[in-house]
């Protein structure tokens, strides 16, 4: 590519050849030489890989692709690769069977130009028939648009608690080593996308919907795993212990572990599977409720919720994966 690569977008795909081609034409229509496009197939065993090929062959823009193939690993390391061999100045993330919306790009690069701030976050709509989705509701994080110090929004940003890979776009020499975490198929992105916000100083907030985020009718929120549960218990104790995220502000490291919490109950409620916390996970819970029940930013409905569940379920056994 002759021009300099300000902004790369890291595209893991698995079996996503349904949906695929809508997200290739959303992204063609907008591609310029500042951007490429790091397609990861992530071992896909339908067309997608097909599908993609086609696309380039087809493309006004041929230099702007790199496809990149690998065994199955997971979107983790599908992500991880495309980080990696990415060229760009900034490094985004977008999922397979989502789209992007009309000005994605010029706008990016419009912020890239005119601010260069360390993250980038932007708008959404979400969408199950593609047809409905120019009347769909836009949604943002927490606070105002333009620039800010990461200081002072990072508490709102916690309190949302949305850590879609592709709500932001971040700056790749402010974090050089991030990477997502190998083998966690389950809130990858809260185990990561944090340590976004820890090393950024600015960012530009787009108060526009310019992505296109697919809801799809058998969702994997609930369908969880004792293994992917106890990835997150870990996480959890490694996160309350300081362990990770150690340049974390309290506030916001107290606002994760409550929303982790919440989670947890969430699980607890809904799974099928009846997964339960380890004894000592649940009394480290309650521990944390008495600590941070008067925790600034978290909503206090929530609390009472998570009080009433935790301190009622004190003998609640733990099940073996």
């Amino acid at each position: 590519m002759s021009s300099e690569v300000l902004l790369s977008l890291v595209v893991p795909f698995y079996n996503a050849a349904d949906y695929l081609d809508q997200l290739l034409m959303s992204v063609e229509t907008q591609l310029t030489a500042k951007v490429q496009l790091v397609l990861v197939c992530d071992g896909a065993t339908d067309n997608s890989l097909a599908v993609a090929q086609r696309h380039i062959a087809k493309s006004i823009w041929p230099e702007c692709y790199l496809l990149l193939s690998q065994l199955n690993s997971g979107v983790s390391v599908a992500r991880n690769l495309g980080i990696a061999r990415s060229t760009g100045r900034y490094v985004g993330f977008v999922d397979a069977d989502d789209v992007l919306l009309p000005g994605y790009i010029p706008q990016l690069l419009s912020v890239i130009t005119a601010h260069q701030p360390d993250l980038i976050e932007i708008g959404f709509k979400r969408f199950s028939d593609i047809a409905r989705l120019p009347m769909s509701k836009p949604r943002y994080l927490k606070h105002n648009a333009g620039y800010h110090q990461v200081k002072r929004v990072a508490p709102a940003v916690f309190q949302s608690n949305r850590w879609f890979p592709w709500l932001r776009i971040y700056r790749k020499n402010i974090a050089p080593d991030f990477r997502f975490e190998p083998g966690v198929a389950y809130c990858e992105d809260v185990m990561a996308i944090p340590k976004l916000y820890q090393q950024a100083a600015t960012l530009y907030h787009l108060r526009q919907p310019l992505y296109g985020y697919r809801d799809h009718a058998a969702s994997a929120s609930y369908n969880v795993t004792p293994g992917q549960l106890q990835q997150l218990q870990q996480f959890y104790t490694s996160l309350r212990q300081a362990q990770c995220y150690t340049a974390l502000p309290t506030q916001c490291r107290n606002l994760l572990l409550l929303n982790l919490v919440y989670l947890f109950y969430s699980l607890q409620l809904n799974n099928t599977l009846q997964i339960s916390l380890t004894p000592s996970l649940q009394q480290d819970v309650r521990s944390l409720l008495l600590q941070q029940c008067f925790t600034a930013g978290f909503s206090a409905r929530k609390k009472w919720q998570l009080a009433r569940y935790f301190f009622r379920h004190r003998a609640q056994p733990a099940v073996v994966a």
